[in-house]
């Protein structure tokens, strides 16, 4: 059994656009969202090489509770600690035009002494 412990998880949105244009409004494709952060992702590694991982992370709020679920869907075996604090979610999207990716990562909650 491997433990791994992610003090920052998120959820990685991906999205497609035709062009990455100034000014516009930019047509997006639905966002297909992952589990992520650095411990969260060697646990998915884990699980899909068969392995055993249990992916300990701090989490919370709505987006805490879809981390879990797609945790869940992945069969990947957690322990979350509940900051009350929504998870960070971090925005990718692929402009088709260039076949560049622009990633956007957002800053996670502070920790605090009880979690």
């Amino acid at each position: 059994m491997i433990l791994t412990i992610t003090l920052n998880p998120c959820i990685d949105k991906s999205s497609f656009i035709d062009a990455l244009l100034p000014d516009k409004k930019l047509r997006c494709t639905p966002f297909i969202q992952e589990a992520g952060g650095g411990g969260i992702n060697v646990a998915r590694a884990v699980k899909k090489l068969g392995g055993n991982a249990l992916a300990v992370f701090l989490g919370g709020g709505y987006t805490g509770i879809v981390l879990q679920n797609l945790l869940k869907t992945e069969g990947v075996d957690m322990k979350v600690i509940d900051t009350g604090i929504d998870t960070r979610e971090n925005i990718m999207i692929v402009d088709k035009a260039t076949n560049l990716q622009y990633r956007f990562g957002m800053p996670g909650s502070e920790i605090k002494e009880p979690e």
